[in-house]
């Protein structure tokens, strides 16, 4: 998934039974394969200027070394992976896991032409398992450990596949608050078209405002107590939580226009966009850019970002 901001709305309200957990767990696999994942690869290069330099802090901190066995999670088109292959080197081995199949035959497509044998992509919930147990030497995750149905028991199941001297390595969004590239032209897409903005249980979406109450999201995991609460719940010690800022570019090439039509897409107004004429889209576009520039603007958007660089030992 490698998740930053696609978003149509999902389930994120905290799954308190085993059924609602698979419940959650089957919804988000069929978002990311069927909504989120054409649009993502459609917009990787977009998506690379916000989530890459946070990745690049995480791979920093995760130090791969060369003949280590590593499981990327939610690794979406693979540019992790990729990375992660070439760290590694021909010794050693990574496996990218997610979701998406449209974004996996990118990450595939990709690992072939840079000739990344090593690297091989699997489509499953890394939360559901399935691994021999001590075959990963490090497990990493930009951005794609935010949206498991029952967190704990999937980073459990993660622990399991872990080798007893290895690491885990994650980044994860901060607080809303401290995220205003990702909230702002959400909330001006739901203000266009007089949607409520959803309370702490309400839709989120990956991408969408909410929730940062511990529901699948990409705030899932922004209260760093909860992160510490919920992977000493899974087994895991040492943990550390470091925070890391960074700005955001968006519109990188000052097509404004375009990328207003993709993050309409990618809100939780997506279906409201979609039903409108193309007099209307233009008009939701017009203010989405409004909404965020605050003003006119034609050109890069520029505005802060912070997420969270988790690491922690099985």
């Amino acid at each position: 998934m490698s998740g930053s901001a696609p978003a149509e709305s999902t389930p994120d309200a905290a799954a308190s039974t085993p059924d609602a957990a698979a419940e959650v767990d089957a919804a988000q696999a069929r978002f990311w394969d069927e909504v989120a994942g054409p649009l993502w690869v459609a917009s990787r290069n977009e998506m690379e200027l916000h989530t890459g330099p946070f990745g690049e802090a995480a791979l920093e901190r995760a130090a791969p070394a060369p003949g280590e066995r590593v499981l990327d999670v939610g690794c979406g088109c693979g540019t992790t992976s990729l990375a992660l292959a070439r760290a590694v080197g021909p010794a050693g081995s990574v496996v990218g896991m997610d979701l998406s199949g449209p974004m996996l035959a990118q990450a595939r497509a990709d690992a072939a032409d840079a000739g990344l044998d090593q690297a091989t992509f699997v489509r499953r919930d890394a939360g559901h398992g399935g691994f021999e147990d001590g075959a990963f030497d490090l497990v990493f995750s930009r951005f794609g450990v935010m949206f498991f149905g029952d967190p704990a028991g999937a980073f459990a199941t993660i622990r399991s596949g872990m080798a007893p001297s290895g690491r885990l390595v994650f980044v994860c969004w901060q607080h809303p608050s401290a995220n205003p590239w990702m909230t702002l032209p959400n909330r001006a897409a739901m203000a266009h078209f007089r949607m409520d903005p959803p309370g702490p249980g309400g839709p989120g979406g990956p991408g969408g405002p909410g929730p940062s109450d511990g529901g699948p999201g990409p705030f899932a995991l922004a209260d760093p107590d909860r992160v510490r609460s919920v992977l000493a719940a899974a087994g895991f010690g040492g943990v550390a939580v470091e925070p890391v800022t960074r700005d955001i570019v968006m519109a990188a090439d000052g097509d404004l226009d375009a990328w207003a039509d993709q993050r309409l897409l990618m809100s939780p107004a997506r279906e409201r966009y979609l039903a409108c004429g193309e007099v209307e889209r233009a008009e939701a576009r017009a203010a989405l850019v409004d909404g965020v520039a605050a003003g006119p603007a034609t050109g890069p958007l520029v505005l802060p970002a912070a997420a969270w660089v988790v690491s922690a030992r099985p």
